[in-house]
C-alpha cells in the first residue's frame, strides 16, 4: 500500500504530514523549535506530482505588505505495509519573498531567496478514518 503518513526531521525542524482530508485533524504540522507549532488543513497544503516525487508546500508566513515565507519538501512514492515503516532522505526548501513595502533603499524590490535543508524521513501506511 502507498505510504500516507510522513514524519520528517532536520535539527529542530519537524514536519508531520498525513495524506487524506479528515475534518478537525491537521493534515500537516510544522515545528521549528523556536515558536509554536503551525497546523495546516488539507486545503492549505499544496501538492504537486513531479519527476522527483511529490512536492508538498505550505505558507509559513503570509503578508501582502512585507512578503512571506513558504516551506516545501519532496516525498517519495513508497509502498509500506501497514504496521511497518520505511526511512528515506528528502530535501526541504524555504522560500522568502518580499512585498511592496519591503523595498531596498535604492527602490529595488528584493528578489525571492531560497534555502535548502536535508530531511530524514519515516514513511508509514496508516488507516485514516473519515
Amino acid at each position: 500500500m502507498p505510504a500516507n503518513k510522513f514524519v520528517l526531521k532536520h535539527h529542530q525542524v519537524e514536519v508531520d504530514y498525513t495524506l487524506g482530508d479528515v475534518p478537525g485533524i491537521p493534515a500537516l504540522v510544522y515545528r521549528d523549535g523556536s515558536s509554536a507549532p503551525k497546523s495546516f488543513t488539507a486545503s492549505e497544503v499544496m501538492t504537486n506530482q513531479t519527476g522527483l516525487g511529490t512536492l508538498v508546500a505550505v505558507a509559513l508566513v503570509t503578508s501582502i505588505d512585507t512578503g512571506g515565507e513558504r516551506f516545501g519538501f519532496f516525498i517519495p512514492q513508497l509502498d509500506v505495509p501497514v504496521g511497518q515503516s520505511e526511512e528515506f532522505l528528502a530535501v526541504g526548501v524555504y522560500e522568502k519573498s518580499s512585498g511592496p513595502d519591503s523595498i531596498l533603499p535604492d527602490s529595488v524590490p528584493r528578489e525571492p531567496s531560497w534555502r535548502c535543508i536535508e530531511l530524514r524521513g519515516t514513511a508509514q501506511t496508516v488507516i485514516v478514518e473519515q
